[in-house]
């Protein structure tokens, strides 16, 4: 029997750490990438690495240039982000992608791809900060204090930077994870939401699991704490979390614009689209 992806090893997969620096925080206001850097991994040994500014078409942020240092004539002069595309598309492929807080990179970089005619990056993925969360206690679950408190490689907000430090605090969790039995692709994506080895699966309302499996949109009425009134929301449901207060529904909200977190025992009402 051939042995599929998610239960393979990790050690065993080729794992690509990657992050990205923006002139700005907000997608829908036209941000753009302006640094890529990508690590690929296998079994301890680097096969391959990537970093590269991107010229945005736009300038910086205030905010984000003091962050990440950059100026808006340095990246005048960069290459297009489709420069570096092939490059991308090459080092991902057939890989597990990880990155600090996987949805944000991962939307700046379909956006980017998209722009161009790529096709996006649709393989598994793993985000430290969700398997951090599980895993640490810690005030800070940003990249740079987790580094501190662990004494990784210090990131900088600059891609390169970061990547080392990711790739340390991955190496860190491996390791916890591996204490807790969690060896595969596939226990590690299922601890992301909260399942150790052996949990069973979250149930869901027959409607909400038919919306999972064919990848379909909700309309759904929901009671939120934020508003006496129940609220109507369409939303992309992606996966169930198991957390010490419930079930939870993580999908992305059209209204928000972003992935949220629905308590399923609230959701009074749906309908597929």
């Amino acid at each position: 029997m051939i042995q599929t992806l998610d239960r393979r090893s990790l050690h065993d997969l080729p794992l690509v750490f990657f992050d990205l620096e923006t002139t700005g925080l907000d997608l829908s206001d036209g941000h753009r990438v302006c640094e890529v850097a990508m690590l690929r991994v296998r079994g301890g040994l680097i096969e391959d690495y990537l970093g590269v500014l991107a010229r945005p078409g736009r300038r910086l942020d205030p905010q984000a240039a003091a962050v990440n240092g950059f100026c808006d004539d340095e990246l005048a002069a960069a290459p297009p982000f489709s420069d570096a595309a092939g490059r991308i598309l090459a080092i991902s492929r057939a890989a597990v992608l990880i990155a600090h807080n996987l949805p944000f990179d991962m939307a700046f970089l379909k956006a980017e791809l998209a722009r161009i005619g790529r096709p996006a990056l649709n393989g598994p993925a793993l985000d430290t900060l969700a398997l951090a969360r599980r895993l640490l206690r810690r005030p800070s679950y940003s990249l740079a204090a987790l580094a501190c408190d662990l004494q990784l490689s210090t990131p900088s907000h600059r891609a390169l930077a970061d990547v080392l430090a990711l790739r340390g605090l991955f190496t860190y969790l491996q390791a916890a994870m591996a204490e807790l039995g969690v060896t595969t692709l596939g226990d590690a994506m299922r601890l992301e939401r909260g399942l150790l080895p052996g949990m069973p699966e979250p149930g869901a309302p027959p409607l909400i699991a038919r919306a999972l499996a064919e990848g379909r949109a909700l309309t759904i009425r929901y009671r939120s704490r934020s508003s006496p009134e129940s609220l109507t929301r369409t939303i992309w449901p992606l996966y169930l979390t198991r957390e010490s207060s419930g079930t939870y529904l993580r999908a992305y909200c059209e209204l928000r614009q972003d992935v949220r977190a629905f308590v399923l025992a609230k959701i009074e009402a749906a309908t597929i689209r």
